[in-house]
């Protein structure tokens, strides 16, 4: 796997890779979409580690977002690096997801949405 879970009752913390690229997109996308088809739909997508991302690793997030949105889950945005941060505001992505600095107020977040 190429990140990392961490499970709160019914909020799970996705831990992204360093860098999330055309070079492992496709594999970050299939995962992801394997978890919300078995139900993990309240998620935390942390970016606290995530340095660096082009237009495949914003196409996994707008994936995320749209799976989740058909099974009436949630998910919001934790931590992104400054230069991540720039690319969300720039394609708006802040608009689909929320975005938290504080872990446990994003966890709260989803969890209220189980």
């Amino acid at each position: 796997m190429s990140f990392t879970v961490s499970s709160y009752d019914s909020a799970n913390v996705v831990h992204m890779p360093e860098k999330l690229t055309m070079a492992n997109a496709n594999s970050v996308k299939q995962q992801l979409t394997e978890m919300i088809e078995d139900g993990k739909t309240n998620l935390v997508i942390d970016l606290a580690g995530m340095s660096f991302t082009d237009s495949s690793g914003l196409a996994v997030l707008v994936a995320v977002y749209k799976n989740i949105q058909k099974l009436g889950g949630s998910a919001v945005i934790l931590s992104p690096q400054p230069a991540v941060q720039s690319l969300l505001e720039l394609t708006r992505l802040q608009e689909l997801f929320e975005i938290y600095q504080d872990p446990n107020a994003a966890i709260e977040r989803v969890s209220k949405a189980a």
